[in-house]
């Protein structure tokens, strides 16, 4: 066995690793001493370490908003996907974009009505406990139309009755969602907020419906609900431990909803720059938003692209949508004094995008022209929003706030069916030129009308 003994050196080697062990934990000891005490992200006092160069915008600095931010992008890629399944189902069962349009609509058209109400009901009821019945109420109404789904009941009618009925609840989750978004950040902040929240709105508009897109065409619908359903859990486990501050004016019980909402119409109707606003908003949302509604027609019925394609569409819109959303959440807050110049241009490229849409001879330039709406779309919103919100005090802000919503969403739902009537009437691409034109048209008289 003697030549199975080590040599001298090797023995020497083996000291001199022993000694580079020691080395390495006395050196792991000093580290130990010398560590700096780990701050998550989520407490109140990580922000206040952080060198000036790499602070986090504002609204980020506020532990609450950015806990119901970081929850909430869970519950919007669940609405995202939602209303992809919904809008691809709709043309699945139909082959039609009238019906496509008529669900949307269908979608859309209890902001126009229950919206004001849920909005003056924002301003004088808890806003968390508001929240949180809204988003389990998203929860329960998904899970339902997974269950008529699997049980195989599902018709366009019965489609109808669900996107109705879950349009009723979005009434209240808009309101809701902009009274309390200012609840958790200093008014300094307010304008980044919106930004960020605008920011995750459309991060979620490109994930989701590109992954309910790839869900439906390699899973199928039921799998992609069932998903669905548990996007909602994180959101409402966050705002069960939000404590939103009070708001700042006094309490308006007094008067009753209808006439609160009355008030809030005659404030938005004085004020210059928020009815102008509204008046922009509505124009730009009948055209642009009623023709990204009607994208599953366009993906299938123009470019037989199928539910991958309208998945494809839709990201593309999301992904335009989220680098408007960056750049304004990179810029600082607007004094609310003026209307943006940047909304006011975004508002023409908007509709020469749907032109140009139209006029796609292939399937990357559609895709463009839709990224381009996207982006518009969101600029021109987020930007009308913040001169919204800067002039509004808390006593009022769910109230007018809705009606923004109402006008926004409402132009979109009438845009929506009469876009579709349209391209089952004249052909689809007469139908984005035509509207497109006459939007541009009216743009331009109310902004030279002032």
């Amino acid at each position: 066995m003697r030549g199975c003994q080590l040599p001298p050196t090797k023995h020497d080697g083996f000291r001199n690793d022993f000694h580079e062990v020691s080395f390495l934990k006395q050196f792991r000891q000093t580290l130990r001493r010398r560590r700096v005490p780990f701050k998550p992200f989520w407490t109140k006092t990580c922000c206040k370490s952080i060198p000036a160069h790499m602070e986090f915008p504002a609204a980020l600095r506020e532990a609450q908003y950015r806990n119901y931010a970081l929850a909430n992008m869970f519950s919007l890629n669940a609405i995202w996907c939602q209303r992809t399944i919904v809008a691809w189902l709709a043309w699945d069962l139909t082959g039609s974009a009238t019906w496509v349009g008529l669900i949307a609509f269908l979608n859309f058209v209890p902001t126009m009505i229950s919206g004001p109400i849920f909005g003056a009901l924002a301003d004088r009821i808890d806003l968390r406990m508001s929240a949180l019945a809204v988003q389990l109420a998203e929860m329960i109404i998904t899970g339902a139309l997974l269950g008529l789904y699997v049980g195989g009941v599902l018709d366009i009618y019965v489609l109808a009755a669900v996107s109705l009925i879950f349009g009723v609840v979005i009434s209240a989750h808009h309101p809701t969602r902009m009274a309390l978004t200012p609840r958790l950040v200093p008014k300094a902040a307010l304008a980044n907020a919106v930004a960020i929240s605008s920011l995750n709105f459309n991060f979620a508009r490109l994930i989701g419906p590109a992954a309910a897109g790839w869900s439906i065409a390699t899973l199928g619908v039921g799998w992609t609900l069932g998903a669905c359903v548990v996007l909602f859990a994180p959101v409402i486990m966050i705002l069960s431990t939000l404590n939103p501050r009070g708001a700042e004016g006094p309490p308006r019980t007094q008067t009753s909803l209808i006439s609160a909402i009355a008030e809030g119409a005659r404030f938005a109707a004085g004020h210059k720059l928020i009815r102008a606003a509204m008046t922009l908003t509505g124009v730009f949302a009948l055209i642009v938003r009623g023709m990204l509604e009607l994208l599953p027609a366009i993906a299938d019925g123009v470019f037989q692209r199928g539910a991958a394609g309208l998945g494809e569409m839709m990201a593309a819109a999301g992904a335009g949508a989220l680098m408007a959303a960056i750049f304004l959440s990179s810029r600082g807050s607007d004094d609310g004094a003026s209307l943006p110049l940047r909304a006011l241009v975004a508002i023409f490229v908007g509709f020469s995008a749907a032109i140009a849409l139209a006029a796609a001879p292939t399937w990357p330039l559609a895709l463009i022209a839709v990224a381009a709406s996207g982006f518009c779309g969101t600029m021109v919103g987020v930007s009308l929003q913040s001169v919204v919100q800067l002039n509004l005090t808390d006593d009022r802000r769910g109230t007018v706030m809705s009606l923004w919503i109402m006008v926004g969403i409402g132009a979109a739902a009438v845009g929506a069916i009469l876009m579709g009537a349209l391209a089952d009437a004249i052909g689809l691409q007469m139908a984005l030129i035509g509207g497109a034109a006459v939007g541009m048209a009216l743009s331009a008289w109310l902004m030279v009308r002032g």
